[in-house]
């Protein structure tokens, strides 16, 4: 009697052990995520509002055995862009793919990389509003894809102008003028830090009958990094006419 309750004990041990591992195999089936790592990288960290843009997204294989990547049709990549959280740009939309299952065997350190595109415009191929927007690409396999790490970008206004050294000294007022109008349209300037650590302050904006007249404090001794945008007056301030970088060197 001993052993036979012994004998039932193993029985409902093998089957348990058997049943999660069947249930833990089901949940990807062919493959475990953390033997896989997904990266995506964008070709330029800026670029031209209605540009194209390229990223490489790449599948690298993290263990010391093979890994069949199992793919239900003939895609085997895709890309998502977002600005904020919405999506607006996925690579694979509208296109048709083959019932074509494969396996393709990705062996120990083994990597496969694909370059996809995203022609920066909207559905009226407007160029999308400058800004930062975040990108993501996937891997189709089976049983489900698997997503890389976000990535950002940030699209320019079409005229970008070089980067003006600016030399001061410490509580030493300095003045940037800016053109007030394009053409008979008036324009709206905002300011975008990329360094300051409250190094510089904007003392005050005077508008002469062309110009915009920006005088800054210098208040810490250090450099700042900025650039100004251009607006028209009616218009949202992502949708700007250029870009003007500055680096100010206060001593």
């Amino acid at each position: 009697m001993k052993h036979k309750y012994l004998l039932s004990a193993i029985l409902v041990l093998f089957l348990t052990t058997g049943s999660l591992s069947a249930e833990s195999y089901r949940k990807w089936e062919f493959v475990n995520p953390a033997d896989l790592q997904i990266t995506i990288t964008p070709e330029k960290a800026e670029l031209i509002s209605g540009s194209v843009a390229t990223f490489t997204i790449t599948i690298r294989n993290r263990t010391n055995h093979t890994v069949n990547l199992h793919y239900p049709t003939g895609q085997q990549w895709d890309l998502a862009a977002y600005h904020g959280r919405t999506q607006i740009f996925r690579w694979s939309q509208g296109s048709i793919w083959a019932d074509a299952p494969h396996t393709i065997p990705l062996k120990r350190g083994e990597t496969r990389s694909e370059q996809l595109t995203w022609l920066t415009v909207d559905r009226n191929d407007t160029p999308l509003p400058h800004g930062i927007y975040s990108a993501h690409g996937m891997v189709m396999i089976s049983p489900r894809h698997l997503v890389s790490n976000d990535c950002q970008i940030r699209l320019l206004p079409a005229e970008i102008k070089p980067v003006q050294i600016i030399e001061t000294r410490l509580n030493q007022f300095f003045d940037i003028e800016l053109p007030r109008y394009s053409g008979k349209r008036e324009l709206e300037w905002h300011i975008d830090y990329v360094y300051n650590d409250n190094r510089i302050a904007i003392q005050s904006i005077n508008r002469t009958a062309d110009k915009v007249v920006v005088t800054f404090n210098p208040k810490r001794v250090g450099h700042v990094e900025f650039h100004l945008y251009a607006h028209h007056d009616t218009q949202d301030a992502t949708r700007s006419l250029e870009r003007r970088s500055f680096r100010v060197e206060v001593r």
